[in-house]
Protein backbone atom coordinates (compact mmCIF):
# COMPACT_ATOMS: atom_id res chain seq x y z
CA UNK A 1 0.00 0.00 0.00
CA UNK A 2 1.33 3.43 -0.94
CA UNK A 3 1.99 5.99 1.76
CA UNK A 4 0.68 9.39 0.75
CA UNK A 5 2.15 12.78 1.58
CA UNK A 6 0.35 16.10 1.72
CA UNK A 7 -0.02 18.28 -1.37
CA UNK A 8 2.00 20.98 0.40
CA UNK A 9 4.88 18.56 1.00
CA UNK A 10 4.74 17.39 -2.61
CA UNK A 11 4.98 21.01 -3.78
CA UNK A 12 8.28 21.44 -1.90
CA UNK A 13 9.73 18.37 -3.63
CA UNK A 14 8.57 19.61 -7.03
CA UNK A 15 10.10 23.05 -6.41
CA UNK A 16 13.55 21.72 -5.49
CA UNK A 17 13.53 19.45 -8.54
CA UNK A 18 12.41 22.23 -10.87
CA UNK A 19 15.18 24.52 -9.55
CA UNK A 20 17.77 21.70 -9.43
CA UNK A 21 18.43 22.83 -5.86
CA UNK A 22 21.29 21.68 -3.68
CA UNK A 23 19.58 19.77 -0.90
CA UNK A 24 20.12 17.86 2.29
CA UNK A 25 17.46 15.30 3.13
CA UNK A 26 17.06 13.39 6.38
CA UNK A 27 14.99 10.22 6.27
CA UNK A 28 12.79 8.93 9.07
CA UNK A 29 15.56 6.45 9.95
CA UNK A 30 18.00 9.42 10.19
CA UNK A 31 20.01 8.63 7.06
CA UNK A 32 21.27 11.81 5.41
CA UNK A 33 21.40 12.42 1.66
CA UNK A 34 23.22 15.34 -0.04
CA UNK A 35 23.10 16.38 -3.66
CA UNK A 36 21.02 18.01 -6.34
CA UNK A 37 17.30 17.30 -6.52
CA UNK A 38 16.81 16.08 -10.08
CA UNK A 39 13.41 14.42 -10.38
CA UNK A 40 10.47 12.64 -8.79
CA UNK A 41 10.06 9.12 -10.13
CA UNK A 42 6.97 6.93 -9.89
CA UNK A 43 7.89 3.30 -9.18
CA UNK A 44 5.14 0.77 -8.50
CA UNK A 45 2.68 3.52 -7.48
CA UNK A 46 5.16 5.11 -5.05
CA UNK A 47 7.01 8.38 -5.57
CA UNK A 48 10.74 8.69 -5.07
CA UNK A 49 12.93 11.79 -4.88
CA UNK A 50 15.97 11.42 -7.09
CA UNK A 51 19.13 12.98 -5.61
CA UNK A 52 22.36 13.19 -7.63
CA UNK A 53 25.92 14.11 -6.78
CA UNK A 54 29.16 13.84 -8.76
CA UNK A 55 29.39 10.10 -8.12
CA UNK A 56 25.93 8.55 -7.87
CA UNK A 57 22.18 9.01 -8.03
CA UNK A 58 20.03 7.82 -5.14
CA UNK A 59 16.28 7.54 -4.72
CA UNK A 60 14.37 8.10 -1.51
CA UNK A 61 10.69 7.35 -0.99
CA UNK A 62 8.94 10.71 -0.47
CA UNK A 63 6.90 9.38 2.45
CA UNK A 64 10.17 8.47 4.24
CA UNK A 65 11.50 12.04 4.24
CA UNK A 66 11.60 13.67 7.67
CA UNK A 67 13.45 16.89 6.78
CA UNK A 68 14.07 18.64 3.47
CA UNK A 69 16.65 21.43 3.40
CA UNK A 70 17.61 23.49 0.38
CA UNK A 71 21.03 24.85 1.29
CA UNK A 72 23.83 26.71 -0.44
CA UNK A 73 21.81 27.80 -3.45
CA UNK A 74 22.88 31.03 -5.16
CA UNK A 75 19.51 32.74 -4.73
CA UNK A 76 18.96 33.18 -0.99
CA UNK A 77 15.17 32.83 -1.28
CA UNK A 78 15.68 29.33 -2.71
CA UNK A 79 17.14 28.13 0.62
CA UNK A 80 14.77 26.76 3.24
CA UNK A 81 14.27 23.96 5.73
CA UNK A 82 11.06 22.06 6.45
CA UNK A 83 10.35 19.16 8.76
CA UNK A 84 7.33 16.86 8.69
Amino acid sequence: MANNISCDAHDYFEIVCMRRSLIKVTSKDNKIYHGIATDIKLVEKQEYLQISDDIKTEQLLLSEVKTLEALGNTIAQHNFSITW
